[in-house]
């Protein structure tokens, strides 16, 4: 089963992190087909303190985080999606993958006010003296495998692995198929450090990587997924502008998702810059659906392999 994501753009989980800031967006009118949560874990999460995010220069060079998934408890989440109306867009809810009995239980609670769910089994960062949810799940295909076996038996709505570009994703993902996901997320950051007056800066030490510097890496995830499993594909990483929304639809993706392109906009910012995104790519598409480019980066090579034979 597929989202009906129309327009076929979200922000990324973690990004526009606040359900107050989804209602106000759609209410505005922001050119966002879907709304994706941070993600809830099984109990309270309080993450890492400051410093959790540096921006490393202009807005083309890379922005760090080491948040480690800060969540209030399912109990808290669930009074706040059932105050959430949604007019426009679908409401998908990121769940923390790092337990196939958590999810199961996160799901079954929150499922009445979900349109979808999205699995996060990728996030590389962590709190000292923890092991990260891709380091426990998302490198692993049988514990991959058993996070999804249990969201789809939690729920019949629509299923997101979101994988992590720092494994050996296509196995990965076919497990995640295999045990029931309707799309694959690439994906999520990637590990990164910034070190300043001889030290790390973030508290987390490390963190994931985010921005333009993202998107070369996840292009080539997208592009390698799809080739290998021709799948229904969300892209996050680095998109900025219709031409790099483009190019991950010409990879293999069906969906793209906005994270820092967020980063100092305004409510009116957003809501003019979702649209421009939206024209550009209208544009490019000349009147042809959304499908007709959708992999055409595969078909173009595989003609040009056969013009060389």
């Amino acid at each position: 089963m597929l989202l009906d994501i129309d327009p076929p753009i979200v922000n990324a989980s973690g990004i526009l992190s606040f359900l107050d800031i989804f209602q106000l967006l759609d209410r505005k009118g922001a050119t966002i087909g879907g709304y994706v949560t941070k993600s809830i874990s099984p109990g309270e999460r309080l993450g890492n303190e400051n410093p959790v995010v540096v921006e490393c220069g202009a807005e083309e060079y890379p922005t760090l985080n080491s948040l480690a998934l800060p969540s209030q408890t399912p109990e808290e989440w669930l009074e706040e999606l059932k105050q959430t109306h949604l007019k426009r867009s679908k409401l998908i809810v990121s769940v923390n993958g790092v337990s196939p009995d958590g999810v199961s239980r996160i799901i079954k609670m929150v499922e009445p006010y979900a349109d979808g769910f999205e699995l996060n089994m990728s996030c590389p960062n962590l709190v000292p003296g923890e092991e990260s949810v891709m380091a426990i799940v998302g490198r692993h295909p049988e514990a991959a495998s058993r996070v999804v076996r249990s969201a789809r038996r939690a729920t019949g709505k629509p299923v997101i692995a979101k994988l992590s570009p720092d494994t050996r994703y296509v196995e990965i993902g076919q497990a995640c198929l295999a045990a029931g996901a309707d799309y694959l997320g690439c994906g999520n950051t990637m590990p990164g450090m910034f070190i300043h007056s001889r030290g790390p800066v973030l508290a987390g030490q490390s963190g994931g990587v985010s921005g333009p510097a993202l998107k070369p890496v996840n292009l080539k995830m997208v592009y390698d997924i799809y080739a290998e499993l021709r799948c229904p594909i969300v892209a996050y990483g680095g998109i900025m502008t219709w031409e790099d929304a483009v190019e991950y639809f010409l990879a293999g993706a069906r969906v793209v998702g906005l994270g820092t392109f967020f980063a100092h906009r305004s409510t009116s910012d957003i809501v003019r810059d979702t649209a421009a995104i939206w024209k550009g790519i209208q544009d490019y598409l000349n009147g042809e659906p959304l499908e007709s480019v959708v992999g055409a980066a595969h078909r173009k090579s595989s003609m040009e392999m056969t013009r060389s034979h």
